[in-house]
């Protein structure tokens, strides 16, 4: 490659915001709270919620409100 032909061939990698990154951990989130959710409905008894839905609940929460701050950082790269 001369003169700079070698950038024609370059790969653009999509650069993804922190924005972006905060939608992502936030879907992450509702799908855990979801999966902990459901696990009622699919046990087929309503027992209340054991530890580990408990546990699942907070994790989907905590995951959420990690991504809150991200979202206010806009559109810098993360």
């Amino acid at each position: 490659m001369v003169d700079g032909k070698w950038q024609s061939y370059a790969i653009i990698a999509a650069v993804i915001t922190k924005r972006q990154l905060g939608f992502v951990f936030i879907a992450i989130g509702l799908l855990v709270i979801a999966g902990a959710l459901a696990a009622n409905f699919i046990g087929g008894r309503d027992a209340g919620f054991g530890p580990l839905q408990k546990i699942g609940l907070a994790m989907g929460i905590g995951i959420i409100l990690m991504a809150v701050p991200l979202l206010k950082l806009g559109n810098r790269p993360a």
